[in-house]
């Protein structure tokens, strides 16, 4: 078995990025999960203002599932910002309507407002209220770019940890896994850094400190963060089995991430476990999702 946590899927994708390429249909999707072994797939739709796609439909979502039984996971999402949903209660009140259409959580969260700001506070306590977990994508205030907003170090997003404990969130981003070593600096924040991981790393901290914090190694920001100090990453990777989960974020046709190749290679090498494999491709996807699956 093995779920990615995270993919965007359109029924009719028309819109190009700057690439000329368009995001996945959901043919494309299912075509690169067939390709790759992957049983299921997140969908997370990017409705912020500031994301990066176009927008979808809730409806839409439940369609592609609907054709395709069994193959996506569907995840609900809005722009915060939005002008009548200001409480906890506004956005219970909302959300607890896609939960109860069946959407298993939260995201892609790209808008740019800071982590501690109200309304995203109010965002959050309502996720926590209805138990559904939470993909954020994370960036630094002066980029003109997507992404909730906080500092080298990430300290707004500490303070919602330290206010949510209950809240499940999926770590992803370059902003985000950057974080792993102490040595960076906001200048190579929004980068894939190389060479060895300095000790003192916020994330390895906030994963220590703050149980409901996992990481989604989708895209090139998690794969880097794995791959690019291997005596690094094989005590990390053993030390946060339960914590880190799959994800690809294949956005165009042309992307091919490694992902899986290389844990499954690292497992035939003996640097990670089996178990580990198991609870990285889906078992943690499974309990923290709450799929109710059997391999």
């Amino acid at each position: 078995m093995i779920i990615d946590v995270h993919a965007h899927v359109f029924a009719r994708p028309i819109l190009a990025k700057p690439n000329g390429r368009t995001f996945l249909s959901v043919e494309d999707q299912i075509r690169r999960m067939d390709e790759k072994g992957v049983d299921m797939a997140v969908i997370l739709p990017l409705n912020s203002a500031d994301g990066p796609a176009e927008r979808q439909s809730m409806g839409e979502i439940l369609n592609i599932c609907d054709a395709f039984p069994g193959r996506f996971i569907p995840y609900c999402e809005i722009d915060p910002r939005r002008h009548d949903w200001h409480t906890v209660e506004h956005f219970y009140t909302g959300l607890s309507q896609y939960k109860d259409a069946g959407f298993k959580g939260f995201g892609e969260l790209t808008a740019r407002l800071p982590f501690d700001d109200p309304k995203m506070m109010s965002l959050f306590g309502a996720l926590e209220k209805l138990g559904l977990p939470v993909t954020f994508h994370t960036s630094l205030p002066e980029k003109q770019t997507y992404g909730v907003i906080d500092t080298l170090g990430l300290p707004r997003f500490e303070k919602v940890l330290q206010t949510y404990s209950d809240l499940v969130f999926f770590g992803h981003s370059a902003s985000f896994w950057s974080e792993i070593s102490g040595d960076l600096t906001a200048e190579t924040k929004e980068g894939y850094p190389k060479g060895p991981v300095v000790e003192g790393g916020t994330v390895v901290r906030l994963l220590r400190e703050y149980p409901q914090l996992n990481g989604d190694i989708s895209a090139g920001s998690g794969f880097n963060a794995l791959t690019r100090d291997p005596e690094f990453s094989w005590p990390f990777i053993d030390e946060f089995q339960d914590r880190l989960l799959l994800g690809l974020d294949h956005t165009d046709v042309e992307l091919d991430f490694q992902h899986i190749e290389w844990l499954s290679q690292a497992r035939d090498d003996g640097n990670i476990s089996a178990d580990a494999l198991e609870k990285i491709l889906w078992k943690n996807a499974n309990r923290l999702i709450g799929l109710g699956l059997d391999a």
